[in-house]
């Protein structure tokens, strides 16, 4: 790349760099990839380790890289994780900001998903983790490196089909989102972008066409906004970026995310007992994807650290492409490499490549990994499109009154001959009529939707294409979703500390137990939760209501099978303890409106 077209490209990623605001108590914030190596070993897949700490600059990790396939390397920055007497110590340190959660993950989602997050966590001690108190000697490492306040971001320039794509890469010490903040994973290292979209060539001063924001379960273009998008909040050209506590992803609103994870292997059954919850468990309607799963809480407060213009700390910008020795020739892990085979725990590799060694997509095509291929990039792009589809689709109609005169034709001398049979004395087979037609009503149908957005494009073409509704590409909208528990917040939050583990006690205790019928057993243990977790919620009555619902449903139909079998007596016994028990809740209802 010459001089000249580098100075441009960081011109321009300095005019458009994003301000990054952190949750307050973020241990970790970017750090330059220099300072990282100095600290870490270079290991082999099979435990040999190629250089020590100390020894590892950027060239040399390019050399070894070059050298290798691609899982066959990882860096490992924490040497030895703290001891638990070690890890006391630097919990009481002060100077630290600490991170308070104020909202509880479990008092948030149901007790489905408390169970899923138990069985998953137990999972952490069969499958490969990052061992306890590594988050706190890598924070020790990390504040104690060279320059710890300089925090340098790498950028991607590429141009494609008319769009100029700025990459902005932050590499992190530590990804602490399990440990600090309570979510899935740890891991060392992390590797998080922004990438924005411009015109090519760039309008000076102008607000970029669309902004994405690496996220965890987006894609597409549920990761990008466009500038007119009222969820982004822009100081002059640079968007604001709320980053995840510990997590690091980014978010375009403040505030916490409530995320669920279903397992694929599960899918299918949370998706029924979602159906079930919603029937029975009323409270659980409007909170779509929240309810099951495995639930984790993403803190994208932005009230803690913040990087960029107009805040405490500059950006320092480092130009990297493809030929950048380190970013083309190191494949491997960028920290320790766990083997955990979900992929949570281990590190990420670089901002190249996939772990598989393949190029990751928003590296390489950025433009299609947002899905902006069908997106024009500026006013004058967008008028020539429309200009360009006026053109094809008078083709098209040309093409469509032909095949309906064809059409016609052929649908005519059918008739003709029905006719003369019918005139002959003959039986005419009438049945031949009705696919010529129903291929001429198909081409009539065509014709009018090709006019009708013909129609459209030629008002377009004078007046231009509304904006519509900036929202309208998304499939989900990810917004601050966690909201205040609404009663009995102690309760609640004690309840869904322990419930998970009350409820396995309990199976446990069935499981040994041989005095009675397992299934009865189990319907017990069940209702027992159900009504302890909506006295917690504040739906205690909602729930009994429900339950009792189910209830007379069934002994309505079990009274229908008795009379139907002639126990006559049984069945209005049944009835008049139904009917006694409905009264008893109307009976109830008003004492309790009344008062």
């Amino acid at each position: 790349m010459s001089g000249t077209r580098q100075a441009e490209d960081l011109a321009l990623l300095r005019r458009y760099e994003p301000v990054l605001r952190y949750t307050r108590g973020e241990l970790f914030l970017p750090m330059s990839v220099e300072s990282y190596l100095r600290s870490c070993g270079l290991w082999r897949a099979t435990g040999q380790q190629l250089r020590a700490p100390g020894d590892i600059t950027a060239t040399c990790l390019a050399e070894a890289g070059a050298a290798a396939v691609a899982d066959d390397l990882s860096l490992q920055f924490v040497e030895r994780p703290l001891t638990r007497r070690e890890l006391r110590r630097w919990r009481r340190e002060s100077g630290r900001t600490r991170f308070v959660a104020g909202n509880s993950r479990f008092a948030t989602v149901g007790l489905l998903g408390r169970l899923i997050d138990a069985v998953m966590r137990l999972s952490l001690l069969l499958r490969g983790r990052v061992p306890g108190g590594t988050t706190a000697a890598a924070e020790q490492r990390y504040r104690s490196g060279p320059q710890p306040d300089a925090c340098p971001y790498y950028g991607h320039v590429t141009h494609d089909r008319g769009f100029v794509a700025l990459q902005y890469w932050f590499f992190y010490a530590m990804n602490d989102w399990r440990s600090t903040f309570g979510g899935v994973n740890d891991h060392e290292a992390d590797w998080e972008q922004v990438t924005i979209f411009l015109a090519d060539p760039p309008e000076p001063d102008a607000r970029p066409a669309w902004v994405a924001f690496s996220s965890h379960d987006e894609a597409g273009d549920d990761l990008r906004r466009r500038q007119d998008d009222p969820d982004i909040d822009w100081q002059g050209t640079h968007p604001v970026v709320y980053a995840g506590g510990g997590s690091h992803s980014g978010g375009y609103l403040p505030g916490d995310y409530l995320v669920t994870v279903e397992p694929p292997a599960l899918r299918r059954l949370l998706a029924g007992t979602r159906r079930l919850a919603r029937v029975f468990l009323p409270w659980t309607r409007d909170r779509e994807g929240t309810a099951l799963g495995i639930p984790f809480i993403d803190y994208r407060r932005g009230d803690g650290a913040g990087i960029g213009p107009g805040a405490e700390r500059p950006w320092n910008a480092v130009l990297v492409d493809d030929e950048t020795p380190w970013v083309r020739d190191y494949r491997g892990l960028w920290g320790l490499d766990t083997g955990d085979p979900f992929g949570g725990e281990r590190a990420p590799s670089g901002p190249r490549y996939e772990r598989t060694g393949s190029v990751r997509r928003c590296w390489s095509d950025p433009v299609g990994w947002a899905g902006l291929d069908k997106e024009t990039p500026s006013p004058e792009v967008e008028r020539r499109a429309v200009e360009e589809r006026i053109a094809e689709l008078d083709d098209l109609i040309v093409a469509a009154d032909a095949e309906l005169d064809t059409r016609g034709d052929e649908l005519r001398r059918i008739q003709a001959g029905i006719r003369a049979l019918d005139s002959a004395g003959t039986r005419a087979d009438r049945t031949a009529l009705a696919a010529p037609e129903e291929a001429v009503d198909q081409v009539r149908v065509r014709r009018l939707a090709l006019g009708e957005e013909r129609e459209a494009l030629a008002r377009a073409a004078a007046a231009g294409l509304p904006p519509g509704d900036p929202h309208a590409h998304l499939r989900h909208r990810a917004v601050p979703n966690v909201d205040p528990v609404r009663t009995r917040h102690r309760v609640l939050r004690v309840w869904s500390t322990v419930s998970a583990s009350v409820l396995l006690v309990g199976l446990a205790l069935i499981v040994v137990d041989n005095r009675g019928d397992v299934v009865p057993a189990l319907v017990f243990l069940a209702v027992l939760m159900l009504c302890v977790e909506a006295f917690a919620r504040g739906h205690l009555l909602r729930f009994v209501g429900g339950l009792l619902a189910v209830a007379g449903l069934a002994a309505v139909i079990w009274t229908a099978a008795q009379a139907a079998i002639g126990n006559w007596r049984w069945a209005v016994a049944a009835v008049l303890v139904l009917s006694a028990v409905v009264l008893l809740l109307a009976n109830v209802r008003d004492f309790f409106l009344k008062r």
